[in-house]
């Protein structure tokens, strides 16, 4: 069987599963029925793969199970001996940089529940009954539909909604629409950028429903939008620009700067992920930024940060807040992922938040 290694370059040098939808422009989409992945494309090549339908374990791989004990550990919910780390759908695999390299992970050996670029609560309860959605633990999204397509000269949107069903109870308790924007690449090549919004909205479908982070854990807060890189990315550091820092964690990750400077960059907070990654007949590849930042909108902005050894980043909102979700009145999560050719200057950093914040966005 075809490794994943071996499936990107075979994605790469034979890129059309299915025709082309038409386009008037640049950006279109390419859809493998069969797997119901939907990808992006700008000039032909991939942006990102939207992984609708169920993406099953890697052959000779098996989910994982937490162990059982009295009390949780190493950031454990649950000790009854709970699966997870299974199959699951509803996130994007591969996010690629300019020359088709892919910039993600699915399934890495040390946390399979980790997929690439994805958004997941470790606690999603309802009333005493919780859930944890990020490992793939009592409950799933499951794929309703995709309700909007469409790729032009600026960019290509993709809406799909999904329901959420605790895995003992055949009941949806929560409507989720997700909707991918791929932007046009701006710039001359060797100073490209290119910016990937992911907007979640949630409504609760019976009473009761919240999300939070961990709340047994000293370090509960993580969760929200995460991403998972490449583990053959070199050179990996971030940068971390947060007003407040009391508000972020990170361990056994190189860290080219922490910024803490409100008279400076005001309420600004952002992720400047560094890397060099992969790319095919390219042997000594530049750096690419991946930037991760929120809408101002978010509740609670600016949330927590949580980074850690594995090179899993997220913007974790809303730590251990418990936010209830309510029928008929919908939660929208807005963020923005940036990628950027070379290493970028905090100065161009900030422009690029500025210019996502703008009332007109």
């Amino acid at each position: 069987m075809m490794n994943r290694e071996s499936w990107t370059a075979a994605l790469l040098a034979f890129f059309t599963p299915v025709p082309l939808f038409a386009a008037q422009g640049p950006l279109a989409f390419s859809v493998d029925e069969k797997t119901q992945s939907y990808t992006i494309t700008e000039d032909r090549l991939p942006v990102l793969t939207y992984r609708f339908g169920e993406v099953p374990l890697p052959a000779g791989v098996e989910a994982h199970h937490f162990t059982k004990r009295d009390t949780p550990y190493n950031g454990a919910y649950f000790t009854d001996g709970s699966r997870f780390g299974g199959e699951r759908s509803d996130y994007i695999y591969p996010l690629h940089g300019f020359r088709g390299e892919s910039l993600t992970a699915d399934y890495p050996k040390d946390h399979l529940h980790h997929r690439s670029l994805w958004w997941s609560w470790c606690e999603v309860r309802r009333n005493g009954k919780i859930g944890d959605l990020w490992a793939v633990c009592k409950i799933r999204a499951y794929p309703v539909k995709i309700t909007k397509m469409a790729a032009g000269t600026a960019s290509a949107v993709l809406q799909a909604v999904n329901v959420w069903r605790y895995d003992d109870d055949p009941a949806d308790v929560v409507k989720e629409t997700v909707t991918i924007q791929a932007h046009r690449t701006e710039g001359v090549k060797g100073a490209r950028s290119r910016a990937v919004d992911v907007d979640v909205r949630l409504e609760a479908l019976v009473d009761g429903m919240a999300i939070a982070g961990r709340q047994t854990v000293d370090y509960g807060g993580y969760g929200g939008m995460t991403v998972r890189m490449n583990p053959r990315v070199q050179d990996f550091s971030i940068r971390a620009v947060h007003p407040n820092p009391d508000k972020w964690r990170g361990d056994n990750l190189a860290m080219a700067q922490r910024v803490t400077d409100p008279a400076a960059f005001g309420a600004a907070a952002w992720l400047a992920l560094y890397g060099k990654y992969p790319a095919a007949e390219i042997p000594n590849p530049d750096f690419t930024t991946v930037m991760m930042f929120e809408s101002k909108e978010t509740p609670l902005y600016p949330n927590n940060f949580r980074y850690y050894g594995s090179t899993c980043i997220s913007l974790a909102f809303p730590a251990k807040t418990i936010v209830p979700l309510e029928q008929h009145q919908p939660l929208d999560y807005k963020t923005r992922l940036a990628i950027c050719e070379g290493k970028t200057t905090i100065e161009r950093e900030k422009a690029i938040w500025d210019a996502y914040q703008r009332p007109s966005h």
